[in-house]
């Protein structure tokens, strides 16, 4: 689910094309700023339908896109692309900033794996 909403997030802009900030996610969809961090932290994945319709609303998605398979499945053919190859494509077409927001968002990534599970 994190990875699904970071990807919205980077590849989904204002008309200014800045990006959208958690404080108007949550004034956009009625979530609170707090779920809506432990979603994109991956602390909470599994939302009530609710949720999955406002964030489809807000990000101009189907309900569907948040429960696509991913990984093994998607391996197994059960999907056009795994979330990896959807990234890495999109993270071609980005521009200079686009690509520093993404490492930023890896590096975090990374920082919360690591807090959750230090190495041995």
């Amino acid at each position: 689910m994190a990875l699904r909403m970071q990807y919205l997030l980077v590849t989904n802009r204002k008309p200014d094309g800045s990006a959208y900030s958690i404080d108007e996610m949550a004034r956009g969809t009625g979530v609170s700023r707090s779920y809506l961090r432990n979603m994109l932290a991956g602390r909470q994945d599994n939302p009530s339908r609710k949720v999955i319709a406002a964030l489809a609303r807000f990000f101009d998605v189907s309900p569907v896109y948040f429960f696509e398979p991913t990984g093994d499945q998607a391996a197994a053919g059960h999907a056009p692309a795994s979330e990896m190859d959807v990234a890495l494509r999109s993270a071609e077409q980005l521009g200079p900033e686009g690509r520093r927001i993404l490492l930023d968002m890896i590096r975090l990534a990374q920082r919360i794996t690591e807090q959750r599970d230090p190495p041995a």
